[in-house]
């Protein structure tokens, strides 16, 4: 889940990272566009003003060679003030003669104030350039006095049938009217100005602007370094000498730096006929304004799209948070009871246990014989006690404990609540299974569980989490044996446990490689006769040798190996005592002991009744043997079963009478045949008047009730005297016969067969 969260948001940062490419890419194309924008402008416009410039001066010399050949042969200067009103642009007309005086001038001038061109040093050299030129030539722009206004200067040679100069034709021409049009269309913004620079001398010819132009702008030519920059930038993008660029009149851009670095775009062109410069220049600041611009309105495009984004992914994020803490909590959670599971103790273990951890105590909480609420009333009250059992376990800790369902009827709790007494320890959990007991009232009925409560404290007991759980578990297999009782590990249960674990995993391999077998012990009545026998297990084992059924019963019980067991026990010993009841030729009772485990199996009777019918043994021949114990468990449950195996027409034993918890109200209402009189009383009816008293106390209850009354263990002829005198009824013990296996009891009884009861 946290790689699936973490790929989002690697996604979402590829995107981002993509998308701040994609933006670098279209930023970079942009601003190329923009440059090319603003190129192909400027391009344009100095085609305009070439082409503009071309026709203007072009008029305007076709009109000086007219009025030179006018002048020259009629000296008419009428025509001066007639063209100068119809064209308002020229300010003056005058000619002059090869010398540069003026010989004649417009009305508007007086010839005599008129300096001498060619001795005037601002004048003299572009004079006597116009007398080697058959084109109209171009003077500095000046301010003319008097009219406040600038204007240009313009000069063509008369010549006369001979092609000799006989003159120059001047006018100036008013740059606020001829160029106009310039001022007017020729200039892109505020951030453009469009300038004609004289080739000789570098002097501005004009400048179209929409700024106020500076009267030093055409006093004094451009600086050198100003032109040698552009003329060096666009040859060497180029690769074109300024003779060729001459020659070939194209417009030529190149991006460069001006005068105090300020950078700039320009466009530059040659107009050969006028011999002019035509220069376009725009700001590059103006460029980075535009690219800005669209910079800005694509990082709000971007912005915006990557909160969008931004959003979609933190909600899916979020989304996939909540489904991965959704995950987790299933993994880590109960699903029944809501508390935290194995997975969760296996994952968090650490949290309890680094270097810097306190001790702690792990509580492990078994509910005994919780299996039978299951089985008796189903999952749906089982489901509901476990949900009770959970709230009131954690309403019982410490809000820093952590309870933990293990599994089943498995509970587990990590507290941090320390008790240095170990009997104060103890008594503290013995209190808390107290309101444990209490019952359960789920709908119309009221369920009491029993507790179990195994103590590991941490580091003393383990530093692992292996380690704690077994130790645990080792203390509440021992507090099982005391039921509804609390232990604390001690090391010497170790040992306990190990020798329970070698019979568990010995048991299991004996269950399918035949180590185990059956004997039968005789029972007789008061008169000597042999009236049945009890089944009793044996196991001899590979590995451990001959083991006591005291010792691997338990374990079998514990570990969920006893329907298995139980199944081997019922079916060879019906299988076996139908064989020799059919090669005697006679019958008689079989006592089968049936564990709690067994009885409290679900369809248990149902399993029972066909292991009968299989081996087709009377039910009149077989007795159930079952111990006190069992009525500690649902007697709302015991009884019907009982009765119904009654119906059956089995006859029902109460083993180890007077060692368990039946009373006699209870007693009163079983359905059973017969009472066994634990061998420890039996063992000291001769020397204990507390055991014979109590023994006499069971024969007149048994007597009371209608019941026959069976002494088991018994070993000496006096034991049997003493039993016979308070009126016992049925014997069983060594003084009579040991477990015998089939043949050897087979051999006993054909050797006592006179004694036998049929």
């Amino acid at each position: 889940m946290a790689t699936l969260q973490k790929n989002i948001w690697t996604i979402f940062y590829i995107l981002l990272a993509s998308a701040l490419l994609f933006l670098g890419i279209v930023s970079y194309i942009q601003l190329n566009s923009i440059h090319q924008k603003y190129e192909t402008d400027q391009i344009n416009l100095v085609k305009l003003v070439s082409n503009a410039t071309d026709s203007l001066f072009l008029t305007q010399e076709m009109m000086l060679n007219i009025l030179g050949n006018e002048i020259a042969k009629e000296h008419n200067t009428r025509i001066f003030d007639d063209l100068r009103a119809l064209n308002p642009s020229v300010v003056s007309f005058g000619f002059t003669d090869v010398e540069g005086t003026y010989l004649y001038t417009s009305s508007n001038f007086d010839k005599s104030k008129r300096p001498n061109l060619r001795t005037e040093a601002v004048t003299r050299d572009s004079f006597d350039y116009t007398l080697t030129q058959k084109k109209m030539v171009l003077g500095r722009t000046y301010f003319i006095a008097g009219s406040g206004r600038w204007g240009i200067p313009i000069r063509k040679t008369a010549y006369d049938e001979l092609e000799q100069p006989i003159g120059v034709m001047t006018a100036g021409i008013g740059i606020e009217g001829a160029f106009k049009i310039y001022t007017e269309n020729l200039s892109l913004g505020d951030y453009n100005t469009v300038t004609l620079i004289r080739d000789r001398d570098h002097f501005v010819q004009f400048q179209s602007s929409n700024h106020e132009i500076s009267k030093n702008l055409y006093e004094a030519p451009l600086p050198n370094h100003f032109l040698q920059t552009l003329f060096n930038d666009i040859s060497q993008k180029y690769n074109i000498s300024i003779e060729e660029m001459e020659q070939k009149s194209e417009i030529y851009t190149v991006e460069t730096s001006s005068i105090e670095g300020r950078r700039i775009q320009i466009a530059l062109k040659y107009e050969p006929r006028y011999e002019l410069w035509i220069l376009s220049e725009v700001d590059h600041s103006q460029i980075m304004y535009d690219f800005i611009q669209n910079l800005i309105i694509y990082g709000l495009i971007f912005i915006v799209i990557h909160m969008i984004l931004f959003l979609l992914f933190k909600m899916v994020a979020n989304a996939e948070n909540k489904r991965r803490a959704d995950l987790t909590f299933q993994a880590t959670h109960d699903t029944l009871t809501q508390l935290p599971n194995r997975n969760y103790l296996q994952q968090y273990i650490q949290d309890w246990m680094d270097h810097r951890a306190r001790p702690f105590n792990l509580y492990y909480i078994d509910m005994d014989h919780f299996k039978n609420i299951n089985d008796s009333f189903g999952h749906y009250f089982g489901d509901m006690v476990l949900i009770e059992f959970s709230k009131r376990l954690l309403s019982l800790v410490q809000k820093e404990s952590v309870v933990i369902r293990q599994g089943g009827d498995e509970f587990i709790i990590l507290s941090s609540y320390l008790i240095d007494d170990d009997t104060k320890l103890l008594s503290h959990i013995q209190n808390m299974t107290k309101e444990l007991l209490k019952p359960y009232h789920i709908k119309q009925f009221n369920f009491v569980i029993g507790v179990s409560v195994g103590i590991a404290k941490y580091p003393e007991h383990g530093t692992t989490l292996d380690m704690l759980l077994r130790a645990s578990d080792i203390a509440m297999y021992e507090a099982k044996k005391q039921r509804n009782s609390v232990h604390l590990f001690l090391p010497s249960m170790q040992e306990g446990y190990l020798n329970r674990v070698n019979v568990e995993q010995a048991l299991h391999k004996a269950l399918t490689n035949n180590e185990l077998y059956m004997v039968y012990q005789p029972q007789v009545d008061k008169h000597g006769v042999i009236y049945g026998v009890e089944a009793l297990i044996r196991w001899q084992s590979e590995e451990l040798g001959l083991v006591p059924p005291d010792q691997f019963i338990p374990i079998a019980e514990a570990s969920g190996l006893m329907p298995q067991l139980g199944h081997f026990i019922m079916s060879t010993t019906l299988k076996e005592m139908k064989a020799l009841q059919m090669e005697l030729g006679t019958s008689f009772q079989t006592s089968v002991n049936i564990s709690i485990k067994q009885f409290m199996e679900i369809h248990f009777l149902e399993k029972l009744t066909k292991e009968i019918d299989r081996a087709k043994l009377a039910s009149i021949s077989l007795c159930l043997e079952i111990t006190e114990s069992l009525f500690i468990e649902d007697i709302d449950y015991i009884l019907p079963l009982l009765q119904k195996i009654r119906g059956m027409g089995l006859h029902i034993s109460m083993d180890d009478f007077g060692t368990g918890y039946s009373s006699l109200s209870i007693l009163r209402k079983l359905p059973i045949d017969e009472l066994k009189i634990d061998k420890s009383f039996v063992d000291t009816i001769l020397n204990d008047i507390t055991a014979e008293k109590m023994v006499q106390n069971i024969i007149m209850i048994g007597k009371n009730l209608d019941l026959y009354i069976l002494a088991e263990g018994v070993e000496t002829q006096e034991q049997e005297a003493m039993l016979k005198s308070l009126d016992c009824d049925r014997f069983q013990g060594y003084f009579y016969a040991k477990p015998l296996r089939y043949d050897a009891l087979k051999e006993f009884f054909e050797q006592n067969h006179p004694h036998m009861s049929s």
